[in-house]
């Protein structure tokens, strides 16, 4: 259960490639790659693994809330952007959680090197929650959190109205619920820290919030994922499995693609990263270059496989609109 909501948020950080420079739609780009990051230094065998190579001391685990505290601070940088379009407004919003993500980030680190924590453990605020300074670790990050998940489901919500695509409706729901749950998962591991800590524990009502907890968090995932996901396939089913079709055939036709001319000279561009090509933008467009690359040096004296032969005739054949 611990690898979906890594796999989801490698997944989608896969996808959302093509934004990378596109200055309104790149944090949440950059928000995915943090949380990804985070939600696979929290699988138990990476982050016990990871830990030595950072010098032990459970460094790792600095490195996992600071993952966090960044992921969450794009996400509201990314809502803020989509939601607000009033330049004053948004300048507030996003002044506003800057100096959020800053107290919170500061004070995480300075909870984090006023503690012992020698021994390699996961969950720091449950093993070392009885010092001072994991418990300014604990709850500046957790303060941070809860109020980006608080703030970005009301923003999405305040949103929605305007909204006139159901796919895009159907995505801002879906990031809102998730945020919601993300709290609500965040607000069941305070409560369980709380609990560990209480003389009066009771092992049924610690076992149920550990149990809910991978739900929340699992589920939470899932829906801002999918509230990521849905606004870019709002095209119409046609074109959407043109451009799955034209992405696939792209992926089969690399091989064939870099024998096509060992010294690249023949090639539109050098490029150095064709494997890119499959998930970026303009699919068709790469489709085509490729092709057009591969029956240039065809022409040349390449012999291409049968294999080859019968992906390109396909790729062509889509091109075509057939």
């Amino acid at each position: 259960m611990d690898y979906v909501p890594a796999a989801m948020l490698w997944l989608l950080t896969l996808i959302r490639i093509p934004t990378a420079r596109d200055r309104e739609r790149a944090s949440v780009l950059r928000a995915t790659f943090f949380a990804a990051v985070a939600c696979t230094l929290f699988i138990p065998a990476v982050y016990i693994a990871a830990d030595p190579l950072l010098g032990g001391h459970n460094h790792v685990g600095l490195l996992l809330i600071t993952a966090i505290l960044a992921g969450f601070w794009q996400f509201h940088t990314a809502t803020v952007l989509a939601a607000i379009t009033n330049n004053a407004r948004r300048r507030r919003h996003l002044g506003r959680g800057r100096l959020a993500a800053a107290v919170a980030g500061a004070c995480v680190i300075a909870g984090f090197a006023a503690s012992r924590v020698d021994a390699t453990n996961q969950n720091l605020p449950l093993a070392y929650g009885n010092q001072p300074g994991m418990q300014l670790f604990l709850w500046a990050g957790s303060a941070f959190i809860i109020w980006v998940c608080a703030d970005v489901a009301l923003t999405c919500l305040k949103f929605l109205p305007r909204m006139r695509s159901r796919t895009f409706k159907s995505g801002v729901g879906a990031f809102a619920a998730g945020c919601t749950l993300m709290a609500l998962a965040l607000g069941n591991r305070l409560a369980l820290g709380l609990l560990e800590e209480s003389p009066a524990r009771n092992s049924t009502v610690l076992g149920g919030l550990n149990w809910s907890f991978t739900i929340l968090e699992t589920l939470a995932v899932l829906l801002v994922s999918i509230g990521l996901m849905l606004p870019r396939f709002r095209e119409s089913p046609g074109l959407l499995r043109r451009n799955l079709r034209s992405r696939w055939l792209m992926a089969l036709l690399t091989p064939a693609w870099w024998r096509s001319s060992t010294e690249r000279k023949y090639r539109l561009r050098n490029r150095w990263t064709p494997i890119l090509d499959p998930v970026t933008g303009q699919a068709t467009a790469h489709l085509h270059r490729r092709v057009i690359e591969i029956r240039d040096c065809q022409l040349r004296g390449l012999t291409l496989l049968p294999r080859d032969r019968v992906l390109i005739s396909q790729a062509e054949q889509l091109l075509q609109g057939r």
